[in-house]
């Protein structure tokens, strides 16, 4: 029974790391309960399949806590079901066995969160699992669930797949409304999932996607100068020559010299958005925060028109070099990690902000992506993704066939 095997999986995660990446569980009766309400939909497409939820999607009734220790005393229950996971339960026919937890309010890349201890690597007890969709790469590249909903506003999902060495779909932020999950910042935060490899990815996506679009040449645009490790660009590489990317140096400098200025834009743009969400309590639940997002919160509410105007004349710029290659290219594929996952000692400013050289850039233009990861000789993996011009042309499954 698929209740038992979840059960029999959690037990073999240890409570440390339980907290770390996981909230909201139901006891065993409530579990079983669930799985005998989803057999009149077993012959759905995913039915009696388990999955997670990131903490950030709404239950009616329930309390949402967002990595955080006081937005349920905020907000209260519910008063609606987020779309995406009744859609995965619902239709689909897959069973809710929980929650997963994530950076404190998704403000940030790395695992960490000082309420419920730091999410660790799957597999590298020494090291983090990425972020802010952590626990959701955790559960999957654990084994606990097949899939897991996530978000991703600049990298939340493609970083922990790097690290994790799972699969992801980043869809467009304009996908579902405003108001489907607790924010991070708003017109900027993007749904989607992740799931264990390409063709689990592949079922997972099309139980809820449909068919997707042929997916045709791509453009290798390697780490837009980022610094990446050599060994593991070259990995990244590999995979997206695999999965139909070309090599166009004058469309990857292109980019390279548009996504200047992408990584400290966006914490411009994202931190102004994101202080308006806080506005009522930053300051009444300053003991609360963790310290690093309360300052990123209160150095986004002290943006200045001008550095505002500034980076949204780079966000245009992004978004205006996109369109161009798109012209040309089917997808991006570019490294969406530095390297492979990170000790705590090594999740500091500059790293954020390699990441954010990375990843920022399509978040900026709004542009759905596959999250990938490529394998290292020592067994690490290390973090690729695949960038679209928009849904209508968001070839995940074809690409996926050829990785």
């Amino acid at each position: 029974m698929a209740a038992e095997e979840f059960l029999l999986r959690l037990a073999e995660t240890g409570p440390e790391e339980q907290r770390a990446s996981l909230c909201g569980l139901p006891d065993a009766r409530e579990l079983v309960r669930r799985f005998e309400a989803a057999w009149p939909r077993r012959e759905a497409a995913l039915g009696g399949v388990p999955f997670l939820v990131k903490d950030v999607y709404f239950h009616e009734g329930c309390t949402t806590g967002a990595g955080s220790t006081f937005l349920a005393e905020e907000l209260g229950p519910a008063l609606r079901t987020s779309s995406l996971p009744a859609a995965f339960r619902d239709d689909a026919g897959a069973v809710e066995c929980g929650r997963t937890q994530m950076n404190e309010f998704a403000l940030g890349l790395s695992g960490e969160n000082p309420h419920f201890g730091d999410c660790p690597h799957p597999a590298l007890a020494d090291r983090l699992s990425g972020g802010s969709s952590s626990g959701s790469a955790f559960a999957v590249a654990r084994g606990l669930a097949p899939f897991a909903l996530a978000t991703d506003t600049a990298g939340s999902i493609r970083v922990p797949c790097g690290h994790c060495g799972t699969w992801g779909l980043r869809l467009s932020p304009d996908v579902a409304p405003v108001g489907e999950v607790f924010p991070l910042s708003p017109g900027y935060d993007a749904q989607g999932w992740i799931a264990r490899t390409p063709r689990d990815l592949r079922q997972v996506s099309a139980a809820v996607l449909g068919e997707s679009p042929p997916a045709g040449a791509g453009l290798w645009a390697g780490d837009l100068g980022q610094g990446a490790d050599p060994a593991c660009l070259a990995a990244a590489r590999e995979i997206a020559l695999r999965a139909g990317a070309q090599e166009d140096r004058a469309a990857s400098e292109l980019l390279r010299m548009a996504c200047a200025g992408a990584a400290e834009a966006w914490p411009v743009i994202g931190a102004a958005g994101a202080a308006r969400v806080h506005a009522a309590w930053l300051d009444r639940r300053k003991d609360r925060y963790d310290p690093v997002v309360w300052q990123r919160l209160d150095a986004g509410r002290r943006r200045t028109p001008e550095e505002l105007r500034r980076a949204e004349v780079v966000r245009g710029r992004v978004t205006e070099a996109f369109r161009a290659v798109f012209r040309r290219h089917h997808f991006v594929a570019m490294a969406s990690t530095l390297g492979p996952a990170l000790r705590k000692s090594e999740a500091d400013e500059a790293s954020r902000t390699g990441l954010l050289g990375l990843n920022a850039p399509s978040s900026l233009a709004g542009l759905p992506a596959v999250a990938g990861h490529a394998r290292l000789a020592d067994g690490r993996t290390t973090g690729v993704q695949f960038i679209f011009p928009d849904m209508a042309n968001f070839g995940w499954d074809a690409l996926l066939s050829r990785v």
